[in-house]
């Protein structure tokens, strides 16, 4: 819900502040909740490591409902990015809080199972918030951000339900030095990945809208819909992750995920129909999908409970980093060539670091 709920409104909010704001103000309307991520995620990780997952998610869930929704009431544009800010505070309190009690919950198989149903849910939730969001935005660009209502919604199912974590989370004298040492190699290389697969997978929601505008006069709820079966892809992936775990070491993951990525923006940048455009999501989406669960459970596997709030902070700072610089990066490729190009030039990158991690011996300790 973060960013591409809006992602179907973004050319009516381009049409909105025309000639008040620059086009790139516009595309950072999906990505500023990014830039916050990247400031607060480590932060964030840290309160929740000593004061507790469930209390820093639930002080998340509000900061992310009420600022979500007060995009529905602003005029100002600089006003409505630093909502968008806000969001992005929220959002990072939830990300890092949900998946390290992910790990103080559950263990070994059954946690890579929860982990792949965690993003499978995700990804079902960005279909069900995505055709919401079009259909909002066919009635007023507004429509939107009143969904991040439903937050406030969770908040006290969140309180009443989630029992109290382990006393292993809050055992942090107990970590040593050592131990996160010879770790430390295996969880900047999934900083990475989560950095470059969000980079990449982000021109879906930034860029795809404005393809399918210009080339095929899409509807706002066409769009929404189109986007969302990235989303469903990524869902049957993680659904699947589990038992991509049993024939393919952790990298090798990472290696289809960059090939699919790779072949499915080829596949955008030469469609002359939506039906093209629709298969190369697919596989996009198929690819991101088994990203997602895969450096979270590396990370799970490889850190002690009482650090992995801040560790997971990391990757969550990576991969909203990659969300954030990918309009910066991408859109003056799009704009001094085309948005085609920018899906090719893209889709060559992600090609070749994939045939990098298929053949490299390198492991993750996972």
């Amino acid at each position: 819900m973060s960013g591409a709920i809006i992602a179907p409104a973004l050319p009516d909010i381009s049409d909105f502040f025309d000639g008040t704001a620059p086009q790139v103000y516009i595309k950072l309307v999906l990505t500023m909740p990014a830039i916050s991520i990247v400031l607060f995620s480590a932060l964030s990780g840290v309160l929740a490591d000593r004061f507790g997952r469930k209390n820093i998610l639930l002080i998340s869930l509000v900061i992310f409902g009420i600022s979500g929704v007060s995009g529905a009431f602003i005029n100002d544009i600089y006003l409505l990015l630093f909502s968008r800010f806000v969001l992005g505070i929220g959002v990072a309190g939830i990300m890092n809080a949900a998946t390290a009690m992910v790990g103080d919950y559950f263990r070994d198989d059954m946690r890579a199972r929860f982990l792949g149903l965690q993003a499978s849910f995700m990804a079902i939730g960005g279909i069900v918030y995505l055709n919401l969001g079009g259909f909002l935005a066919e009635i007023s660009w507004r429509g939107p951000f009143y969904i991040y209502a439903f937050s406030l919604v969770v908040l006290p199912l969140a309180f009443i339900y989630l029992p109290k974590l382990s006393a292993a989370s809050k055992q942090i004298n107990s970590v040593h030095a050592p131990v996160i040492s010879k770790v430390k190699k295996s969880a900047f290389m999934v900083f990475g990945m989560g950095f470059l697969g969000m980079l990449f997978f982000y021109l879906v929601p930034v860029q795809l809208p404005f393809l399918l505008k210009e080339n095929f006069e899409a509807s706002n709820t066409f769009i929404g819909f189109i986007i969302s079966l990235a989303t469903l892809a990524g869902a049957v992936a993680s659904v699947t992750y589990k038992k991509f775990t049993r024939r393919f070491t952790s990298i090798r993951i990472y290696g289809i995920t960059f090939l699919l990525v790779g072949v499915g923006y080829f596949l955008v940048s030469i469609a002359v129909t939506p039906i093209v455009v629709v298969a190369g999501l697919m596989l996009t989406g198929f690819g991101i999908g088994l990203m997602m669960p895969n450096g979270n459970l590396i990370l799970l596997a490889l850190l002690p409970a009482a650090v992995r709030g801040r560790w997971l902070g990391g990757l969550t700072t990576a991969m909203f980093l990659g969300q954030f610089l990918s309009p910066v990066i991408v859109t003056p490729i799009s704009g001094y060539w085309s948005i085609e190009a920018a899906f090719l030039v893209v889709a060559v990158v992600s090609t070749l670091i994939s045939v990098f991690l298929l053949t490299t011996k390198m492991r993750l300790m996972h």
